[in-house]
């Protein structure tokens, strides 16, 4: 079966845009944070690609093109019990976003403070290539589909939704002539759901294509709701925290425990990761933004001062005309 997503390659350098109070944050203590998608400014995409994916298996019920058609009560009950499944199982996904460009607009308004933040540019082609290729194999369902990925995944967002389409309604066929081998209806939708839910994070609406954006994805090991008093294994669950509440190192990076920030009167979590030694070099470069107030000296001194040399020709100011 082909991969969900488009075959990419490994960029050397992705574009992270933030304020500056963020930057000073990401210098200071040598982190980088992955924050839970669903509360963040694009907190409906991974419910949009879930909508996508289920609209598309709808609308092509009946085409005869599908060996669904010929048992449409069936395919409709499995639907059904797919669009149940993606309620339940509604896990964290903590991500850092990037863009493949240094100087873009459309980022700079969206999240580089609307002009007055700056853009960090990273190595990716060493400290990600690990999780790179880690999604490309458990992304191409090379790996196990009955888990999430236990390590980062880092890859670019797909702006298309034809290739996720057409695989999720192939992968939906197939569940389906395995019905009559299956316990319940309800086991199949699971496992498709299983299968489905990790490549969410890296597919968004056509309208955001601009962004060229990167990611870096990591699906915590906790169980997914609901979390019914009859059912639900609170020992299981604490022997899960655990790792989430220690530091672990995962490729390159050390992570940071579990943490918690307010936005709009909401908890969200993220987990901090250290580009401390063996990731010195981390970062590569710095834009500041069109409307910023820094300079470039004063940039080199304090990259300098918490040991990130950068020579003064990668401290950029932004070419982008913006009032």
């Amino acid at each position: 079966m082909p991969n969900l997503l488009t075959t990419s390659t490994l960029p050397d350098v992705v574009y992270h845009y933030c304020s500056v109070d963020t930057f000073f944050q990401i210098i200071t203590n040598h982190t980088l944070r992955l924050s839970d998608i669903e509360k963040s400014n694009d907190f409906m995409e991974k419910k949009w690609a879930i909508r996508q994916c289920l609209e598309h298996i709808k609308n092509n019920l009946t085409n005869p093109a599908y060996s669904c058609s010929k048992q449409p009560e069936l395919a409709a009950a499995l639907l059904a019990g797919m669009e149940q499944q993606f309620q339940r199982y509604n896990t964290m996904i903590l991500a850092a976003c990037f863009s493949s460009e240094r100087d873009l607009l459309s980022q700079w308004r969206g999240y580089g403070d609307n002009g007055y933040g700056v853009c960090i540019g990273v190595s990716s082609g060493t400290a990600f290539e690990r999780a790179f290729r880690r999604a490309q194999r458990y992304l191409g369902l090379k790996g196990s589909a009955r888990d999430l990925p236990d390590g980062l995944l880092f890859h670019n967002v797909q702006y298309s939704t034809e290739n996720i389409e057409s695989i999720c309604m192939r992968m939906f066929c197939i569940h389906m002539q395995w019905l009559p081998l299956r316990v319940s209806i309800e086991m199949a939708a699971a496992e498709l759901v299983r299968m489905m839910y990790p490549v969410l994070p890296f597919f968004k609406s056509r309208a955001f294509s601009e962004e060229a954006e990167w990611r870096c994805v990591y699906y915590p090991p906790l169980p997914a709701p609901p979390y019914e008093n009859d059912t639900f294994d609170e020992g299981a669950f604490d022997e899960q925290l655990v790792q989430q509440v220690t530091e672990q190192q995962l490729d390159l990076f050390r992570m940071l425990p579990i943490n918690y920030r307010l936005r709009e009167k909401n908890l969200v979590p993220y987990r901090d990761i250290s580009f401390s030694s063996p990731c010195q070099s981390f970062i590569r470069s710095v834009t500041i933004g069109p409307k910023c107030p820094l300079d470039r000296e004063t940039v080199k001194l304090f990259l300098e001062r918490y040991r990130i040399p950068i020579d003064m020709k990668n401290i950029y100011l932004s070419d982008v005309s913006y009032r």
